[in-house]
């Protein structure tokens, strides 16, 4: 689907794990080809590495993100035994249809204004009908 929606861009897509266990997915963004990288997206990239290894907290400050590395015990390290599969994460994240692989997806047809098809009914989850 690349170059097919102007306003889409390459994004890195990484679990972000709270205190509590809670994942999100964060979307980290890259420049498309010609443009010039951002430094908000630069220290982006550079928290998601830093946090791999220890807690942090990122804080936007005048047009980018600062690192806030916390002490150490704050929190014990995350069990990543705990967390659903990456493809869970992602179908959780954007549903089970949310992913769009073609032109005929409904929501790739709505952005482009075209009339939306219905699925083929092996497609539908149980709730469409």
């Amino acid at each position: 689907m690349r170059g097919l929606i102007e306003e889409a861009r390459p994004v890195t897509l990484v679990c972000v794990v709270y205190r509590d266990g809670s994942p999100r997915l964060w979307p980290i963004k890259f420049p498309r080809e010609g443009e010039k990288d951002q430094q908000a997206w630069i220290d982006a990239r550079s928290a998601a590495k830093a946090a791999i290894d220890q807690w942090l907290r990122i804080v936007w400050v005048s047009r980018t993100y600062q690192i806030r590395f916390a002490q150490p015990g704050y929190a014990p390290d995350p069990d990543w035994s705990k967390l659903p599969s990456w493809e869970d994460l992602i179908r959780m994240g954007f549903g089970e249809h949310g992913i769009i692989r073609d032109k005929s997806h409904l929501i790739y047809r709505e952005w482009i204004g075209a009339k939306a098809e219905k699925p083929p009914r092996d497609e539908l989850g149980a709730s469409d009908f």
